[in-house]
């Protein structure tokens, strides 16, 4: 999934599941966030000491084995259950850490983030679900059973889904996936949305005891994905990708809510930054490093909020995973 789905389709259901605007603004930013969060800071706290992020995705594939793992295994590419009939491939092949749509392993972890009643866990939960569904027969890693044929993919590295490009993020696309049997290989990526969206929808409700109103839920939904496009029309996605964020604008300002994601936001909320070169947000490599420091009542601050509730969800996400891991000898993280 991508931030159509991962901030404005899921702060409307959480709006739709009873939570107010804040609270449902917490959830659906801290999922997108998920994505947008690929930068570890050492940040200056009171007592002089220094504090460090725990970064939860990645665009760089050059780092160690164990920290692409750690960051795609857990938060985008959850491992399943291997042996389920939507995994078969032409080639027969089956791994322990290929991503099944909303397996046990993530549907324990989603539950768990409900009940701990932080809404900063329950956002990186639902990235986490939703991926599983989208990213379902792919490995968070480097892996050849991820690679697909053409001469685009042989330049490609195989790891999750960078063979098949953003086919499997884009909300309308049918799409075809080569290395699947032929009764599993043509994929309509707005069924799996409405699957991940009833997903987070039905354990929202769980959250706030509210009555379901699905069957409406499900139809705006359908309306706004109604448009199809197949492989051939791929040039088209991005013009109707801000048309149907336009539209979930649309039904979340019928909630008198708004949304507008800005990925700099919470962090420049939370830290005063000494910028001595380059501002670190926009240059990955900045020769001379940024001071930074938190502002006051820092622990009060999204930001803040969000990276502790990511390494407590990444504690108990590898706890939950350990049997598997431990078969491929995975022993730190």
């Amino acid at each position: 999934m991508n931030i159509e789905f991962h901030y404005y389709l899921t702060k409307y259901l959480a709006l739709e599941a009873g939570f107010d605007n804040n609270e449902a603004e917490v959830i659906a930013y801290s999922s997108q966030y998920v994505d947008d969060n690929s930068t570890q800071y050492s940040i200056k706290l009171p007592d002089g000491s220094i504090y460090e992020n725990y970064m939860t995705q990645t665009k760089n594939i050059t780092r160690p084995r164990k920290q692409l793992m750690r960051i795609y295994l857990l938060f985008h590419f959850m491992p399943g259950n291997p042996t389920s009939p939507r995994t078969r491939r032409r080639d027969g092949k089956m791994h322990l850490l290929n991503t099944t749509s909303s397996s046990t392993h993530a549907q324990e972890i989603f539950y768990d983030a409900t009940k701990s009643e932080n809404l900063y866990s329950l956002g990186i939960a639902s990235h986490m679900l939703a991926d599983t569904i989208s990213h379902q027969n792919f490995i968070g890693n480097f892996d050849e059973m991820n690679a697909m044929k053409g001469v685009w993919e042989t330049l490609t590295p195989n790891i999750g889904h960078a063979d098949a490009g953003y086919k499997p993020d884009i909300p309308n696309l049918i799409w075809h996936d080569p290395r699947l049997i032929e009764e599993n290989a043509t994929i309509d990526n707005s069924e799996r949305v409405l699957l991940a969206a009833n997903k987070l929808y039905k354990n929202f409700l769980m959250f706030t005891a509210s009555p379901t109103n699905w069957t409406e839920v499900k139809a705006n939904i359908n309306e706004i994905l109604k448009d199809k496009i197949d492989e051939r029309h791929l040039s088209s996605y991005k013009k109707q990708m801000k048309t149907r964020i336009g539209k979930y604008q649309a039904l979340i300002s019928e909630h008198d809510a708004e949304a507008n994601y800005n990925p700099n936001e919470w962090f420049v909320d939370s830290v005063s930054e000494d910028i001595k070169f380059l501002d670190d947000k926009k240059f990955k490599f900045d020769p001379i490093k940024d001071i930074l420091s938190f502002v006051e009542n820092y622990k009060k601050t999204n930001w803040y909020r969000f990276q502790e509730a990511a390494k407590n969800y990444q504690k108990r996400a590898a706890d939950k995973m350990e049997p598997i891991f431990s078969q491929i000898e995975i022993k730190a993280w």
